[in-house]
């Protein structure tokens, strides 16, 4: 199959090119490509699969309480907004019900049904701080326990990718250095200052959980984890619905490290849906306008998406090229998956979305093969 006359997105950029794919990988790029099958694309872009590393479901749906068989419709609902792979994302539970989530989300990985694909686990609690807890429920709080993780990570077949942590708690450090090699720790849920930052960083940690919510605010003579994430070379997550973080803030980040940004959902069951009650980690939620909160006002997750929320940043005044780039390469690389997926190149999976020219999704490819829901 050849892709003809788009505006593609590849090496950074956006060029003229025809793109060849065979199976499920893209086997050439160039001029004048010949096949069999042709699609012309004139006046479309061409964009890589959009990734999102932190989402805990949506439609109706959330990976902590769905079976394996429910996450095959959530599967169905990512890959229709153009988000062809995703971490699933747990949430802070008792011990039982996250030896669930673990076991649910290997079987739904090894099922392999139709739909985007799940590269592994955020695993986002329990080992978060109180004082910043959000909308995580503070019982089932816990400092690293390396016993309980081994074991939910050996429920899930290994497929834990990312591993949230309060650097402030009891041991996180011994945490970090131990499981570092393996798995991505990423800073959150935290109150964390700029020094014990440093030192989590210097440990191993290379992630930043949704920056500049459920942590210490910028300030000037305390810049706290957001300082360190502009002095150190770590990947931070953004949720960039308007309503997690202003829209000049979003562009500052993106001019100060926006090689290093990754655009987030964040997004809870009620994604896709309307106003109304909703529940998340176990916790009731309301959502209004777009915005989801806990009765007493905390901001629980978001009713968004990644598609979404890059035309938002585009929209706010960030080039589109990084805002795609938040969205695909460096979410890949982040969690060590771009040998795979994250751009268009050749030898990688044909995950590509049809665009418009006013950032309208009109078609998906996961694998070469059209999605269709």
């Amino acid at each position: 199959m050849i892709f003809k006359n788009a505006e593609v997105f590849y090496n950074k950029g956006f060029h003229k090119a025809d793109i060849k794919i065979k199976g499920d990988r893209i086997t050439e790029i160039g001029e004048n490509l010949q096949g069999d099958e042709t699609i012309d694309l004139d006046g479309k872009m061409l964009l890589p699969g959009f990734i999102d590393l932190h989402s805990h479901g949506r439609e109706g749906l959330d990976f902590s309480t769905a079976t394996s068989e429910e996450m095959a419709k959530l599967r169905l609902s990512y890959a229709e907004i153009g988000v062809t792979s995703i971490l699933a994302t747990s949430m802070t539970m008792g011990f039982e019900i996250t030896e669930n989530i673990m076991k649910n989300i290997r079987q739904a990985i090894k099922a392999n049904t139709p739909g985007s694909r799940i590269l592994g686990i955020n695993m986002e609690g329990p080992f978060l701080g109180a004082d910043r807890k959000g909308c995580h429920d503070g019982h089932y709080l816990l400092p690293p326990d390396q016993k309980a993780f081994e074991n939910w990570d050996a429920l899930s077949g290994g497929n834990v990718k990312m591993v949230d942590i309060d650097p402030n708690l009891p041991g996180s450090m011994e945490f970090i250095k131990k499981n570092s090699k393996s798995k991505v720790i990423s800073l959150a849920h935290t109150s964390a200052d700029y020094e014990t930052a440093c030192e989590a960083v210097k440990a191993g940690a290379t992630h930043v959980t949704h920056m500049f919510n459920a942590m210490n605010g910028l300030h000037h003579r305390d810049p706290g984890i957001i300082g360190m994430a502009y002095d150190y070379p770590v990947n931070a997550e953004l949720i960039c619905d308007g309503i997690h973080i202003h829209p000049t803030v979003i562009r500052m980040m993106f001019d100060l490290m926006g090689d290093r940004l990754v655009i987030v959902s964040d997004s809870m069951s009620a994604a896709g849906l309307g106003n109304g009650e909703y529940e998340l980690g176990g916790l009731k939620v309301f959502v209004k306008d777009r915005k989801a909160t806990l009765a007493g006002g905390t901001i629980a997750g978001s009713t968004t998406n990644v598609f979404e929320e890059v035309a938002n940043v585009i929209r706010f005044g960030v080039p589109k090229e990084k805002a795609i780039l938040s969205a695909t390469l460096i979410p890949a690389k982040a969690i060590h998956a771009d040998h795979e997926v994250g751009e268009i190149a050749v030898g990688k999976k044909a995950d590509l979305l049809i665009v418009s020219p006013d950032f309208k999704l009109e078609q998906v490819y996961i694998s070469g093969e059209v999605f269709q829901r």
